[in-house]
């Protein structure tokens, strides 16, 4: 146990100097750490994966099912004028 709480959180990546002073030099200019820079952009490369796959998942939906696709549609629509917040209230 006590072995487990020496034990860092950090790892390391061999990267050519070519990039690591495009991150440096980013993340300069950003006012921020590289550390910082590289957490913000694997959020954003992750966000941006599972939006592809959505993407995907959707189009074979409205290819192999056509009626759920519909359904999905008229739902979503449905949801929407639910929420919408009135001008006039």
């Amino acid at each position: 146990m006590g072995y487990l709480l020496g034990v860092s959180n950090l790892t390391s990546v061999k990267i050519p100097i070519e990039v690591r002073d495009r991150f440096a030099a980013a993340a300069e200019v950003r006012g921020i750490t590289v550390r910082a820079l590289l957490d913000q952009l694997s959020c954003q490369v992750e966000d941006a994966a599972l939006m592809e796959q959505a993407a995907r998942q959707m189009r074979q939906l409205r290819e192999v099912d056509p009626e759920a696709w519909g359904n999905y549609l008229t739902e979503g629509g449905q949801w929407e004028e639910a929420t919408i917040e009135r001008l006039d209230a």
